[in-house]
């Protein structure tokens, strides 16, 4: 039973695969993914885009259209790192792997751990449909469509996507306080980011000292969330000093 609970939960991920593989290699027989995002995840804005995205391929003007508003309309933003680390950790859950001889780990999972969230970040997302359907200064019928997708994105619990939404917003912004606002919700994103990023680097190769806990802790909540359990469980505040400013180059 605990084994089928697994397989359904992972249909979406495993669904969205195939779909991105077909947009990269071209047309193919995958009629149960399409299918199960139309359906099953409908509410999904990631899903919805991703048909978008195969639509658009295909030279389909009518579903890229239902495609879009679809995403325009969903209320849910799937992390896909998320599901991805989770996805792969339980597929190799058992897995040995040999150790670094120049580095060797004292915990014996800990090269698997590696090879997990080296995989997990190789699946990221793609914003096309955002960049070409919604312009820095959008306007007309599609402003607000644009603009849920960019709340949808600010507010979800991935980091890149959280950025570009968050960014996208700012840029949306019709006076200097509302600009403001979104750029200070920016630079306490970044806080996050690069504190958890610190830790992590303090850690054993790059892994936090509660690598397995902090695996765990993102495939059951997300990115972000867990980046900010892993600097209360270290005792680093949670937003930044107000003098503090992030280390990325022209990050307003």
């Amino acid at each position: 039973m605990e084994q089928a609970i697994r397989v359904g939960s992972d249909q979406p991920v495993i669904a969205r695969a195939a779909v991105s593989r077909c947009i990269e290699g071209g047309r193919c027989d995958i009629p149960v993914a399409i299918q199960t995002l139309r359906t099953r995840e409908a509410d999904d804005v990631v899903a919805q885009l991703l048909l978008w995205r195969m639509a658009v391929a295909q030279g389909d003007a009518q579903e890229a259209a239902r495609a879009w508003t679809r995403a325009t309309q969903a209320n849910r933003f799937v992390d896909e790192y998320a599901e991805g680390l989770g996805l792969l950790d339980r597929m190799t859950q058992g897995m040995q792997l040999p150790a670094d001889a120049a580095e060797p780990a004292i915990d014996p999972d800990t090269p698997r751990q590696i090879m997990v969230y080296a995989l997990a970040a190789s699946w990221i997302p793609v914003l096309t449909p955002f960049h070409r359907e919604c312009p820095a200064t959008e306007g007309g019928e599609r402003k607000e469509g644009c603009l849920h997708l960019a709340a949808m994105m600010a507010d979800s619990s991935s980091a890149l996507f959280s950025s570009f939404g968050i960014s996208k917003l700012g840029g949306y912004a019709e006076d200097e306080t509302a600009r403001k606002r979104w750029q200070e919700r920016k630079r306490q994103l970044y806080w996050t980011i690069e504190r958890a990023m610190a830790l992590q680097e303090e850690g054993s190769n790059g892994l936090p000292a509660d690598s397995q806990d902090y695996m765990r802790w993102i495939s059951e909540s997300g990115e972000l969330p867990a980046m900010r359990r892993l600097l209360a469980v270290h005792g680093v505040a949670a937003l930044p000093p107000d003098d503090w400013q992030p280390s990325v180059m022209g990050w307003k």
